[in-house]
């Protein structure tokens, strides 16, 4: 298991999975999905902070949870200078410190590759736990051989296995994800779906 700690403390997050923007995909669900004002969001792996704080921009209640504290003390600082309110929690997207169907919308943008294989269906059952039915969830993570080792891919069958008990899906699309300059310039090849809650 990775040290997370240690990455943002050092700074060394920059330089692989930082985005100092939302992501454009994202930003392209927020504008297709047509999301009351009103609603809760979760950013689960919220990292550093920049996705939950662009949700928080839309007018959105967001919570953003990460394991790292550290993590969490950047995206408090990046929160307070973009003027917007999140609620960051400390947390295990194993065990989310959340009630039952509490969120409208969930946010994934490299937690659950992040998740090994032995612990995935916690991780979708957590999701589904925490999300009212009808909610919707983005997901995205690697899909490329050259990341084995640090990641547990995200394809169809992944999907559908680990959540296809609780959530009915779209087609698993290819993308680029931009990521920072420790990778090669186009980016990590990742897979992206949107889930809805049944």
């Amino acid at each position: 298991m990775r040290d997370w700690d240690e990455a943002y403390t050092s700074g060394n997050f920059r330089d692989y999975w930082d985005l100092p923007y939302p992501s454009q995909e994202l930003v392209a669900f927020v504008a297709s999905m047509d999301l009351p004002p009103n609603i809760t969001a979760l950013d689960v792996g919220c990292g550093a902070g920049s996705e939950a704080i662009f949700l928080a921009q839309r007018g959105y209640r967001v919570i953003g949870v990460d394991l790292s504290a550290a993590a969490l003390n950047i995206a408090r600082e990046r929160a307070n200078k973009a003027e917007v309110r999140v609620d960051w929690r400390q947390g295990d997207a194993l065990n989310l410190p959340l009630e039952n169907r509490c969120v409208d919308m969930v946010n994934d943008r490299g937690c659950f590759h992040s998740i090994a294989e032995e612990n995935r269906r916690r991780f979708a059952e957590e999701v589904a736990r925490v999300l009212k039915p009808g909610g919707a969830m983005l997901l995205r993570g690697c899909r490329d051989k050259a990341e084995e080792g640090h990641f547990v891919f995200v394809t169809e069958q992944s999907v559908d296995r680990h959540f296809g008990r609780y959530f009915k899906r779209g087609p698993v699309l290819p993308i680029q994800m931009m990521v920072g300059k420790g990778y090669s310039e186009e980016g990590m090849k990742g897979n992206l779906v949107v889930l809805k809650r049944k």
